[in-house]
C-alpha cells in the first residue's frame, strides 16, 4: 500500500490571487492534483499550502478542491477563505487579470479599473465586452486545519516554485531533517539559462530559489530530459549523487476528448477569430518569441497577399513585450491580419485548436511545450521551434524550424499553406499516434513518488 503524499500547492494559491487562468506550470500542478485526488482519496492524497491570512501552513484534502475540469480562481481562493464573494463587481482575480495588460500605462491602467467598476455598477452588459462578468457562483469554505510537520512516512511533494517563503522552506527542511522524503518537482531552469527573456527581479528571485533547492537536495522530477539535463548543469560536480528523474507531460487539453467537437454558445463565441486562421498558442512574453512570429508573417503576407489567412495569439499578457506591440503598431497591414484572444478559457482555447488550419510554436525555449502536444491532441500539425526540450513533444510527428529565422519560419508556414495535402498526410500520422493523457502522467508521477530514493 503507497504511503501518504501531501502536495504542496502554494504556487497555485498564490497564483490564484491575480490570474483567472492557468498558464503552463500551473495547468500542470492542478491537473496533476486533481487526477490524483479524485482517483486515490483524502486517505492517499492531502494538500498544504502557506496561507497568508493565517500565516502558517494548512492541509486540506483536496478532493473537492479539485473536482471541476477547469480551473477557477474565484472557487479556489474563496474556498480557502482568501477571497470574499462579491455580488456586484466581478471577482478580485480576473479584474487583476483584465488588468494585467495595462501594468506599465499606470494613467491607462487606473482608468480602466474605473470602467470596470462603473460598467458593474452601472451597465453590467459592458462587462462581456472586457471578458468580465459579476459573480455568478458563491462557495463555502472548506474544512482545512494548521499544520507544523507531515507524519512520519509521508512524502512531501513539492509542486511550487520561485520561493524563498521561510516558513515554507523551513517546513521543507524540518520534514528531511526527521528523516522524510521530499520530491521536487521541477519544470525548467530557463530564468538561469536564458536571464535575457525575464527582468532582473524575476532572475534573482529564480536563483536564489535554485540554490535554497540545492541545500535542501530532494528528490526531482523533472518534466523532460532536456529540462533534468539543464538542472544537473546547475548542480555541477555534487549532480550524480542526486536523485533526478523526468516524466513526460501529456498531450491532452484536460476535459476534452482527442479530436473532440467544440461549439461555442454566443457569449464564449465573444473575441474569436474568423476562419481561416494559424494558431499560436501561449502567453504573450519576449521568450515565446512572438516578434519573430510576426517578422515571418509580414515576409508571407508580401508574397500571399490578401489569400494569407489571420495569424492568431492566444494566450495572457505577459512581460517584456514591447518589440512586439512597436511591430504591430508599425505596420497597419500586418496587425490587420494579426488577432490576439486574451486569456481563453479551455473551451475556447480547445475550439481555437479545432478550427484552426494548423499551429506555430515559435519559443526560444522550453521546459516542455504543452501547446505543441495539445496541437496535436486535436490532430492538428505544428511548425515548431527545434530547441530545448520541444522535439521531446511530438518527436517526429511535426516540423521544426530554427526560431531566430524568419525567413525559413515563413517559408516552411508557406509550404503547409499552400500544400494541404502534405499538412493532411502529416495529420493522419497526428491521429493515429499513441498520445499521453493527464491521467498517465498522474500515474506514472504517483509511482515514482512511491519508488525509493535511489543512492548512488
Amino acid at each position: 500500500m503507497s504511503e501518504l503524499i501531501y502536495f504542496d500547492m502554494t504556487d497555485i494559491v498564490r497564483y490564484a490571487v491575480s490570474n483567472d487562468r492557468v498558464s503552463g506550470i500551473q495547468r500542470v500542478q492542478f491537473n496533476l492534483i486533481g487526477h490524483l485526488s479524485r482517483k486515490h482519496g483524502g486517505s492517499v492524497v492531502r494538500c498544504v499550502f502557506h496561507h497568508s491570512d493565517e500565516k502558517g501552513m494548512m492541509e486540506i484534502d483536496p478532493a473537492t478542491l479539485f473536482e471541476a475540469d477547469e480551473y477557477d480562481s474565484s472557487a479556489l481562493l474563496q474556498q480557502l477563505g482568501l477571497e470574499t464573494p462579491r455580488k456586484v463587481l466581478p471577482p478580485r482575480s480576473k479584474v487583476k487579470s483584465y488588468l494585467r495588460r495595462y501594468n506599465d500605462k499606470k494613467v491607462l491602467r487606473a482608468w480602466k479599473k474605473l470602467d470596470v467598476v462603473a460598467s458593474a455598477l452601472l451597465m453590467p452588459h459592458r462587462l462581456a465586452t472586457m471578458g468580465l462578468q459579476r459573480q455568478r457562483k458563491t462557495y463555502s469554505v472548506l474544512p482545512m486545519k494548521p499544520i507544523t510537520a507531515l507524519p512520519e512516512g509521508a512524502h512531501y511533494v513539492v509542486l511550487s516554485i520561485n520561493t524563498t517563503n521561510k516558513l515554507l522552506l523551513q517546513f521543507a527542511h524540518e520534514h528531511i531533517d526527521r528523516g522524510g522524503d521530499m520530491v521536487q518537482i521541477v519544470y525548467d531552469v530557463i530564468p538561469h539559462v536564458c536571464p535575457q527573456f525575464f527582468t532582473s527581479g524575476m532572475v534573482g528571485t529564480y536563483r536564489a530559489w535554485l540554490d535554497e533547492l540545492v541545500k535542501l537536495s530532494p528528490r526531482v522530477i523533472c518534466i523532460s530530459e532536456w529540462t533534468a539535463h539543464d538542472l544537473r548543469a546547475y548542480i555541477g560536480a555534487r549532480a550524480p549523487e542526486w536523485d533526478i528523474r523526468s516524466i513526460k507531460l501529456a498531450h491532452e487539453l484536460d476535459g476534452f476528448e482527442r479530436n473532440v467537437v467544440v461549439a461555442l454558445t454566443e457569449a464564449e463565441s465573444h473575441k474569436m477569430p474568423k476562419v481561416p486562421f494559424l494558431l499560436c498558442v501561449g502567453t504573450l512574453e519576449v521568450r515565446k518569441n512572438g516578434v519573430t512570429l510576426l517578422k515571418a508573417w509580414k515576409l508571407l503576407l508580401a508574397d500571399m497577399g490578401v489569400a494569407a489567412p489571420t495569424l492568431v495569439f492566444a494566450g495572457k499578457h505577459g512581460w517584456l513585450i514591447q518589440e512586439f506591440e512597436t511591430l504591430l503598431k508599425a505596420n497597419p497591414a500586418l496587425a490587420e491580419k494579426v488577432h490576439i484572444v486574451d486569456s481563453p478559457s479551455d473551451k475556447q482555447l480547445a475550439w481555437l485548436y479545432q478550427n484552426c488550419l494548423f499551429t506555430a510554436y515559435p519559443s526560444y525555449y522550453e521546459g516542455w511545450g504543452l501547446p505543441v502536444g495539445e496541437s496535436a491532441w486535436f490532430g492538428k500539425y505544428c511548425v515548431a521551434s527545434q530547441t530545448s526540450s520541444i522535439p521531446e513533444v511530438c518527436g517526429e510527428l511535426i516540423d521544426y524550424v530554427d526560431p531566430n529565422d524568419a525567413v525559413g519560419m515563413s517559408q516552411k508556414i508557406q509550404r503547409a499553406l499552400r500544400d494541404p495535402n502534405y499538412v493532411g498526410m502529416r495529420e493522419l500520422a497526428i491521429r493515429d499516434a499513441k498520445l499521453r493523457s493527464w491521467r498517465d502522467v498522474a500515474d506514472d508521477m504517483f509511482n515514482e513518488i512511491n519508488v525509493p530514493r535511489r543512492t548512488r
